[in-house]
């Protein structure tokens, strides 16, 4: 309307249908006056819808260009990536980097919220709506003095991969960690009761003081997809009902022609082992042992049941279960996540999955070739089998989003696992070779699993407890005005995002600042021993940090 009256006030002809001007018929100099109006006239048009143009919001669009220096995505409406991962989440602006704390069940499953305890503790809470994301609950806020956002992603592998692409469009540049945890079945013990083909007799518990009990904690950022097999029923059966075998297959995880990626151990694997060890660090020391809870009376007696009845079963004696036994925290070197959609029970499928944690340990760790397929570089008897589902996932989201040119810097991820059940019923043997069940023992989907949570959320908790406390330590001494001028001088002395690197600092806030600026060697702590080699690769002790 305010263009035609434009128009008008101007005395503009109309347009014809072929789009050609009706000129008046009068002199040239007339015509050429005109033209100069309607001109101007296109002008001030143009202003007028770019003034309205302006005050339309920014649209954000990923990045177009393979070869664009910024960070993936790209958004046109803002010039840092802060202000992106802000908008994203509701702020005006971030301080700085955020780590990520990732879980899965909001409480559908086992009436307990997998965030139940890190969320409590979460202060100053901004919580994006729900029907603005893809993930089941996005939560942001401090956690013990850090800048921390709590994701609930949905159950699934398909679910948390979704999530963590969402998370990554809009805040991969400002995410500093991942740590993804949830509860999890677990093989009985390390190594498993039976292993074929010599099934004679279930494997003594002589690689352990005792088993695997509700609320351990296994903490890797190693993952394998279960069910990346092609078989076929036959082979997959033969043995039955024999508990004692193997499922066979014509091919495993490795072969990605078939499946894709199903092996996921080596993707930033040092960023990823450096966060595994902070965290075991912090969960085996004698803060984070002293914080852990104590089982309830439903939680041993069912452990009791369990486990009285598997040395009735197989014969072996198995340690005492206590109840006020601290859990344990088993590492990358001793455990590895195997996902799959699909809830089992079963001694050889227990078999299998060992097979292929073992041979995800090996991929990662270097004992094995990668992609050889090789299994005998770490035996099934010498690891855990920790059944979930979304590690491989929000691995996989994360390996994509690293082979991004425009991705700036990998996130170091881990897995933080907690027993809630064991993945099959205690085995019994009916002649000799031959294995069944000896009695089920129904799963307790309720107590276990809230145990398992509140053990796991300890664990993670005690990091960030231990970063804040090195911080504050650290301020004390910045204090001094001397001791200031000696910190800034320190090897190593840069403040991490999350709390101290390794380095001057640590060493600073264990010892003490009375020590100075050592110059001396007889002033200096003694180098580390030498890592112990291991087919090949420096295998490190799982406390390098």
């Amino acid at each position: 309307m305010m263009l035609e009256k434009l128009l008008n006030d101007w005395n503009i002809s109309t347009i014809h249908e072929h789009g050609d001007l009706e000129y008046p018929h009068e002199p040239e100099r007339r015509r050429l006056y005109n033209v100069f109006r309607w001109s101007l006239v296109g002008s001030v048009a143009a202003v007028f819808v770019l003034l309205l143009w302006s005050q339309v919001p920014g649209i954000h669009y990923p990045s177009q260009r393979r070869g664009s220096s910024g960070a993936s995505p790209v958004s046109l409406g803002t010039t840092r990536d802060g202000d992106l991962c802000a908008a994203y989440l509701n702020l005006e602006r971030l301080r700085g980097g955020i780590s990520v704390i990732l879980t899965a069940d909001p409480g559908d499953f086992s009436g307990t919220p997998e965030a139940h305890h890190i969320l409590a503790n979460l202060k100053d809470q901004v919580v994006k709506p729900r029907d603005e994301t893809v993930c089941g609950g996005v939560y942001f806020g401090s956690l013990m003095a850090q800048d921390v956002l709590v994701i609930t992603t949905g159950i699934g592998p398909t679910a948390a991969g979704l999530c963590v692409q969402e998370l990554l469009t809009s805040c991969g540049p400002s995410i500093t960690e991942m740590i993804y945890f949830g509860t999890s079945g677990w093989s009985p013990q390390l190594g498993g009761v039976l292993n074929p083909p010599d099934c004679s007799q279930a494997n003594p518990n002589r690689k352990i003081t005792r088993p695997a009990r509700v609320g351990d904690v296994c903490i890797s950022p190693v993952s394998v997809n279960w069910v990346c097999k092609k078989s076929t029923w036959s082979l997959q059966s033969e043995g039955f009902p024999n508990q004692c075998f193997r499922p066979q297959e014509t091919a495993g995880p490795n072969a990605s022609a078939l499946y894709g990626d199903c092996l996921f151990a080596s993707d930033n694997l040092d960023g990823n082992l450096a966060l595994s060890d902070a965290l075991i660090v912090a969960a085996r020391s004698a803060r984070g042992r002293a914080a852990l809870p104590m089982r309830s009376d439903l939680v041993s007696e069912l452990e009791e049941r369990y486990w009285g009845l598997m040395s009735k079963g197989t014969g072996q004696t198995y340690p005492p279960i206590a109840r006020e036994d601290k859990p344990l925290v088993w590492d990358y070197t001793q455990c590895a996540e195997v996902d799959g959609q699909f809830f089992f029970t079963g001694a050889p499928w227990e078999i299998k999955a060992r097979d292929y944690a073992s041979q995800a340990i090996a991929t990662a760790l270097g004992f094995g070739k990668p992609g050889s397929g090789a299994r005998n570089a770490i035996s099934p008897q010498e690891v855990i089998a920790v059944s979930a589902m979304e590690g491989v996932g929000v691995a996989e989201a994360l390996e994509k989003y690293h082979r991004l040119k425009t991705t700036k810097r990998r996130i170091p991820y881990t897995n933080v696992r907690t027993l809630s059940n064991w993945i099959h019923h205690p085995v019994g043997k009916k002649a000799e070779g031959q294995w069944e069940i000896f009695q089920e023992v129904p799963e307790d989907y309720v107590n276990g699993y809230a145990y398992a949570i509140a053990t796991g959320s300890v664990t993670i908790l005690t990091l960030y407890q231990q970063r804040c406390l090195s911080v504050e330590a650290i301020g004390r001494l910045d204090q001094d005005p001397v001791q200031r001028v000696a910190l800034s001088a320190s090897p190593g002395s840069q403040q991490g995002q999350h709390g101290l690197e390794l380095g001057g600092l640590a060493m600073w806030v264990r010892v003490g600042p009375t020590k100075g600026l050592a110059n001396t060697d007889a002033e200096r702590p003694e180098p580390p021993a030498p890592p112990v080699k291991k087919g090949g690769w420096a295998y490190p002790s799982p406390a390098r940090a």
